[in-house]
């Protein structure tokens, strides 16, 4: 996973989110809690796409005052691979928020963002090797996403300005 190195902000939002919507294939749609990680990875999607939606409101799929959260799913699990699902969805949505939170350019950020985990480049390194650690994951099926986004959105193009990438322009797998 070190070609992350070479992706701009954007696709570095773009891997972690497909590898969590791989991952999340394993939850079920009657599970508890499917809605609320299938609403934040639509919404961390729609952030990425360009959608007017405040890193506030992603961070409150990773932490909410009512303990309905990704977090929450990911921590009462208790099937592991299972697990490795919820987790892969609250790196990815982490990781996105962190994003938001330096695009909007703010001073402050909130505690979950700094106290949880170091949300950075890293998280999407232990992502990936998460995920494929947990079975149901190949790295080899991330290689034409990985292609079409260090042609189209590495740093060698004008990191400046932050590409929108539009989730029906990948070559999902």
């Amino acid at each position: 996973m070190d070609f992350i190195n070479n992706l701009n902000a954007a696709a570095k939002v773009a891997i972690g989110l497909v590898i969590a919507e791989n991952m999340y294939n394993i939850i079920s749609m009657d599970e508890p809690g499917y809605k609320t990680g299938r609403e934040a990875l639509d919404s961390c999607w729609k952030w990425l796409e360009g959608e007017k939606i405040d890193a506030d409101d992603l961070c409150n799929y990773i932490d909410s005052e009512d303990f309905v959260d990704v977090a929450d799913f990911a921590n009462k699990e208790k099937d592991v691979q299972k697990q490795y699902a919820w987790y892969s969805v609250l790196d990815a949505v982490s990781y996105t928020t962190y994003q938001a939170y330096k695009k909007e350019k703010r001073d402050f950020v909130p505690q979950v963002i700094e106290v949880i985990e170091v949300i950075d480049d890293e998280t999407l390194r232990i992502l990936g090797e998460n995920a494929i650690e947990s079975g149901y994951f190949n790295i080899e099926s991330l290689n034409n996403v990985k292609k079409y986004l260090l042609e189209n959105y590495s740093l060698n193009h004008n990191i400046e300005n932050y590409n929108y990438i539009k989730r029906g322009s990948l070559p999902l797998f």
